[in-house]
């Protein structure tokens, strides 16, 4: 990981967190001058050589301890028996001269978390250090907000609506990054929606396994606006069992470390990796219309989603093609009490342009703005910018 990439990373974890790092004053003053000053608030150094006892640390205790050891002493290796009956709980990071398994297997019985390399490598140590604090905080400290949008009504629609709800929320934050994952393996079509040609998908990332990292992921991805990175559905249909939920739920994790927003396509059909996918999801967006097929079909999901313990405030409805008629049979009123879910936007009845934009791959609140499709997603990107800031 690049230390542009870290410091993206760095700005979304709580002010809470900390590590301290206890050092050689050559050693410390060598980490130190690879920091950016931004990363200064992150790091306590204590120096202390690598065979002396565990000095005090500081009154507020950091979320992560960094220390020095040469596993050839006897007292220094006793500083990590030291930290361990002092802090039970505290990720510890043993830092080592002339690195090897035989050493790395000596601390690893002791109980530590990680081992790094010295002389210290700020672009080895940072990610780390974040790594073990967000594990320390609750696991999602630090990662982007992951929307999915799925479909009631034979899969029309949802695409439209992620491609749509990308481009309001950087039309709203022009420095914002986001990434739309096309879960669709089988007809996904974002890559055809924004009018590019991806030469990768996600079942490359997925393929790469352990291997996998933001030099992958990178290579992977296409960009489809500014702004927006789309990766895409693959051009051949994969057999569903070679969809790994992990190494999906690993992509996925990674990509909310290096993007402000993350988009969900969902597929039709609904699968383990996808449900998982939608477990992980800060908020999944059922896209239903005013008709009994479609309500029908949205309560089957949302029973599905009761089934794995999703809360329902992390399901929201968008009531799709909405019409206001005089005599209208049912309302949009009624989808929300007969489905129990609270309505989070609804969109308009497009008559004309739409399939015509799709077709030359341009989205339709491009070439209208100022139209009520585009103020549509314009309001939904306002209310989850706020569902985001005030998760409550």
């Amino acid at each position: 990981m690049s230390m542009s990439e870290t410091l993206t990373l760095y700005r979304r974890l709580p002010t809470r967190m900390s590590a301290c790092v206890v050092a050689s004053e050559g050693e410390l003053a060598h980490l130190e001058s690879q920091f950016p000053e931004e990363f200064q608030q992150l790091f306590t150094g204590i120096a202390s050589p690598a065979h002396a006892a565990l000095p005090a640390l500081p009154a507020i205790q950091p979320n992560v301890l960094v220390i020095e050891v040469n596993p050839s002493l006897p007292g220094s290796v006793g500083r990590i028996e030291q930290a361990r009956a002092r802090f039970p709980d505290l990720p510890i990071i043993a830092a080592v001269e002339q690195l090897d398994l035989g050493k790395v297997r000596t601390l690893m019985r002791l109980g530590i978390k990680d081992v790094v390399a010295l002389p210290f490598n700020a672009d080895e140590l940072l990610p780390t250090v974040i790594d073990l604090s967000t594990e320390q905080t609750g696991g999602s400290a630090g990662l982007a907000p992951m929307h999915a949008v799925a479909h009631s009504s034979g899969g029309i629609g949802a695409s439209t609506v992620v491609s749509h709800l990308a481009a309001a929320i950087v039309d709203q934050d022009p420095d914002a990054r986001c990434c739309i994952v096309d879960l669709d393996f089988q007809f996904g079509e974002q890559a055809s929606l924004f009018g590019v040609s991806a030469d990768a998908s996600v079942v490359d990332c997925l393929e790469a396994g352990d291997r996998l990292d933001w030099d992958i992921i990178g290579n992977a991805v296409t960009k489809a606006r500014k702004g927006i990175d789309l990766l895409a559905a693959p051009r051949d249909i994969p057999p569903p069992e070679t969809i790994d939920t992990e190494r999906l739920l690993g992509l996925l994790t990674m990509l909310r470390q290096h993007y402000d927003h993350v988009l969900l396509d969902f597929p039709a059909a609904w699968s383990n990796a996808a449900l998982s996918a939608a477990c992980a999801c800060d908020r999944l967006l059922l896209l239903v219309d005013q008709s009994v097929r479609s309500i029908s079909r949205a309560a089957k999901t949302i029973a599905l989603l009761d089934s794995v313990d999703v809360s329902r405030e992390h399901v929201g409805l968008i009531v799709n093609r909405a019409e206001k008629r005089l005599f209208q049979t049912i309302s949009t009123q009624d989808v929300g009490q007969t489905l129990g879910r609270e309505i989070v936007a609804t969109l308009p009845l497009v008559k004309s342009g739409l399939p015509e934009a799709q077709v030359r791959g341009v989205l339709l609140s491009e070439e209208d703005p100022r139209g009520a499709f585009a103020k549509a997603f314009g309001q939904l990107a306002q209310s989850i910018a706020l569902t985001d800031e005030d998760p409550a």
